[in-house]
């Protein structure tokens, strides 16, 4: 269902897919700063989140620790990533340099291991 007059934005859903049903729910100010905080941890505004709770489809909560860990990995392996693409375009590259690499990379599993 593309319309050519829309300029951005996605397509509009389907009519059997629109949100148009509205519910009211009444919650104290704790209750209410409880639920935006749960909803912060997740990246969803509090509506919605209300709505993935009530329909059990919540996305899982990652622990910070596991973040961490993702992002220290993921550097390491954008590093070899690089080397590797620089292996391939180059052909030759130092050993010292994929040695001094694979170590810093095997430091990292390491160290996300023990978290």
């Amino acid at each position: 269902m593309t319309d050519k007059s829309r300029t951005y934005g996605p397509d509009p859903l389907p009519p059997d897919q629109l949100r148009s049903k509205r519910l009211s729910v009444y919650v104290t100010d704790a209750e209410l700063a409880d639920l935006q905080q749960r909803a912060a941890l997740v990246h969803m505004r509090t509506p919605a989140y209300l709505r993935e709770c009530a329909l059990n489809k919540l996305p899982p909560v990652v622990p910070e620790i596991n973040k961490d860990a993702w992002l220290a990995l993921s550097k390491a392996a954008a590093n070899l990533n690089q080397l590797s693409k620089k292996m391939n375009v180059v052909g030759m590259v130092e050993v010292s340099l994929i040695m001094r690499e694979l170590a810093d990379f095997r430091a990292t599993l390491l160290r996300a291991a023990k978290k």
